[in-house]
């Protein structure tokens, strides 16, 4: 039996209140306005937070947590530490 290897956080992404996860390279991006804009749906009450390679979703928090134990924080933002923003990743 494979065991699942340890989630790597892969992309910005936020959870809509019915649960949809839209995601981007960056939080509201073009790519992601783009996809909402598209599905006709809008981000009150979204949650802002990352997806890991497997499609689960991460609070802002919580992946950087993820984050931090692969060595994935490139960069040393004014914002601090202990929240993800895709500044830090590339």
């Amino acid at each position: 039996m494979n065991e699942r290897p340890a989630p790597r956080i892969v992309c910005a992404a936020v959870k809509l209140k019915l649960g949809l996860i839209v995601c981007g390279p960056r939080h509201f991006d073009m790519t992601m306005r783009d996809n909402l804009r598209q599905l006709r749906l809008t981000v009150k009450d979204s949650v802002q937070g990352f997806v890991d390679q497997f499609g689960d979703f991460y609070t802002r928090e919580a992946a950087w947590e993820i984050a931090e134990r692969n060595g994935q924080i490139l960069r040393d933002l004014s914002c601090g530490k202990g929240v993800l923003y895709s500044e830090h990743l590339y």
